[in-house]
């Protein structure tokens, strides 16, 4: 039986996704792997690009059931995730709790792009954090949604535990979100982050009820735009904004490439690991 190990882990997936979405926004070369050898990864990048991206998958880490099982699920017309019930092995809870586990500062990608996007939760004190948002970047599309058990297992694939998924998607299906795509200087997504841990703070957020979604990289960035506010919008937003400067797009991309290094698809262990299995508990990501 194949041994469950972890895959490439977060931050070379978000430059696997980064390399995607801007090759297709850019029209350009970009590099992306066409293929990833953990299943998970595979199917990660999948859930998260909406289906833009779709890496064939090997068959390093997990089990053929789980190889399957995750094949099945990225190959959907939309992306989705297989369920959150009890499995017969730990394959996909070992890969994600490598995904979920903390970064070192220099863990995740951070080229420079000027588009971000926050995400205001159910019960929110939508005006006060808008007002703070303003402060330091642009609104450039503001929508109100209501998300749905399946967006948010898109949202956040790599999400793990039955009582915490259940607790996470109560929450955010419990009302309408407020999705508002923003535009900044080069370090938007940075200050953005910044700003959403600052807001969270001031309002006292506890673990799950936090009030704000806001991505730390730039790559889930335009995923985040695209699946909350459109894939049509992303473009509308991206040619105004990031195509002009192609410089940047060049810049990032090489970053991207930079970040993956040689040998980018191995099923190798990456980042610490945690002990025994368990719920995941709500944090920041969410």
């Amino acid at each position: 039986m194949t041994a469950a190990v972890p895959g490439i882990g977060r931050g070379h997936l978000a430059a696997v996704l980064g390399l995607a979405l801007d090759g297709i926004l850019s029209a350009g070369p970009s590099a992306a792997p066409t293929v990833l050898d953990h299943p998970w990864d595979a199917w990660w990048t999948a859930v998260r690009s909406s289906g833009l991206a779709r890496p064939a998958a090997g068959t390093a880490g997990a089990c053929p059931q789980c190889a399957q099982r995750a094949a099945t699920a990225a190959a959907a017309a939309v992306p989705e995730h297989p369920g959150h019930g009890e499995r017969d092995c730990d394959c996909h809870q070992v890969w994600a709790q490598a995904m979920r586990a903390p970064l070192t500062d220099t863990g995740l990608p951070a080229p420079r792009q000027r588009l971000t996007l926050a995400m205001l939760k159910p019960g929110a004190p939508v005006r006060a954090i808008r007002s703070r948002l303003r402060s330091v970047l642009r609104e450039v599309h503001v929508t109100t949604r209501q998300l749905t058990a399946a967006d948010c297992d898109r949202l956040y694939p790599d999400a793990y535990g039955a009582s915490f998924v259940a607790e996470r998607t109560d929450y955010l299906t419990s009302g309408s979100v407020q999705v508002v795509v923003l535009a900044g200087g080069p370090d938007a997504v940075q200050a953005g982050a910044v700003l959403k841990r600052m807001v969270r703070a001031d309002l006292g957020a506890g673990a799950l009820v936090n009030h704000l979604h806001m991505p730390d990289n730039p790559a889930e960035a335009l995923a985040d735009i695209a699946q909350l506010a459109g894939w049509h919008v992303l473009e509308e937003v991206y040619r105004r904004w990031e195509s002009s400067d192609q410089r940047g797009v060049a810049a990032r991309l090489a970053g991207y490439r930079a970040h993956l290094g040689p040998g980018c698809g191995a099923a190798g262990v990456v980042g610490p690991q945690r002990g025994q299995p368990q719920d995941e508990p709500a944090e920041h990501r969410v």
